[in-house]
């Protein structure tokens, strides 16, 4: 962390009382957890519709409509 703005924070930290120095360890314990989750979504494999769906359901064919539709939702919606 950046030494002026870890003193900065701590400095004003020292200045509240003990239930405000609680809210702000639960606020980084939020910030924390937030970050870690971020992180994780972040390493998950783009699923295809039409080469990946049929390991959650089943064995399942897909006609040319179908995966044309799927593939249109996926690049519309997916950044």
């Amino acid at each position: 962390m950046n030494n002026p703005i870890e003193s900065s924070i701590i400095e004003r930290l020292h200045r509240l009382d003990e239930s405000r120095q609680a809210e702000v360890l639960d606020f980084i314990e939020f910030l924390a957890a937030r970050s870690i989750a971020a992180s994780s979504a972040a390493n998950w494999p783009e699923i295809d519709p039409s080469r990946d769906l049929a390991k959650f359901i089943g064995v399942a064919t897909f006609s040319e409509d179908g995966v044309v539709y799927q593939r249109r939702i996926r690049d519309t919606e997916w950044p």
